[in-house]
């Protein structure tokens, strides 16, 4: 079974072209946050919200999954908000 983009395990998995579709107001991703059993590592999130940001998305909401994943929830800039 192939691993679905909105889960994101390391920077290798993380495919930002198949998850920031143009139009897409909003995106709910899974991101893992401790690679290593225990250890928080938020290197992988960072690297996920800079893409989004850029992409002209912001990280509104997050809740942790399980002590491993954080779920995020990315949505498209309100255009007028300047």
């Amino acid at each position: 079974m192939a691993a679905t983009p909105f889960v994101i395990e390391t920077n290798d998995t993380f495919s930002p072209d198949e998850i920031f579709l143009q139009g897409r107001d909003q995106v709910v991703l899974a991101v893992r946050i401790t690679p290593v059993f225990g250890q928080v590592d938020l290197g992988l999130l960072a690297v996920v919200v800079d893409e989004a940001n850029a992409r002209g998305m912001s990280l509104v909401r997050e809740e942790i999954l399980r002590d491993e994943y954080l779920l995020v929830v990315l949505e498209a800039y309100d255009e007028d908000d300047e």
